[in-house]
């Protein structure tokens, strides 16, 4: 399967860098690289998390290649305040977990800017990039530049 990240275009950056920073599903220092199952999900991802500021830099849509059966974190297993804002400790501590267990490289988790009834058909993926199959399993497939201006130069 395709999975998709938006990337700002920095120097030494690189589409499947990632860093020690911390999101809704990791805290600092355990590092992730998020993904989405689909480009317009990435878009609403990245919009809704740093508004129109976006406008002002330039991005790179990475594309990715996945072909393995991925396990999902089932809504049954999500705290009350999985979908809070700021995020809680709670989906911190479920990322942190699975990334030490290293029962697999990446994991389906849903996102809260879309309804919960499309996932998983519509989801976040979060990958682990110090998972031994990460060099084996995720496969780059392409960069396309891409702007959130109406007349991108």
């Amino acid at each position: 399967m395709n999975y998709f990240r938006l990337i700002e275009k920095l120097p030494g950056r690189t589409a499947l860098g990632f860093g020690p920073g911390s999101g809704r599903w990791n805290p600092y220092g355990t590092p992730f690289i998020y993904a989405c199952s689909h480009t317009s999900l990435n878009f609403l991802e990245l919009l809704s998390i740093k508004g129109p500021i976006v406008s002002l830099a330039k991005w790179s849509l990475i594309q990715i290649e996945i072909e393995d059966d991925l396990p999902y974190l089932g809504i049954e297993d999500l705290p009350n305040n999985w979908d809070r804002r700021p995020y809680s400790i709670s989906t911190q501590s479920i990322g942190n977990y699975w990334a030490k267990k290293q029962d697999s490289f990446a994991l389906k988790v849903p996102s809260c800017r879309i309804p919960l009834i499309n996932y998983p058909e519509e989801h976040n993926l979060l990958i682990n990039p110090l998972h031994p199959d990460f060099i084996h399993k995720v496969k780059f497939i392409k960069e396309s530049e891409v702007s959130f201006t109406l007349n991108p130069s």
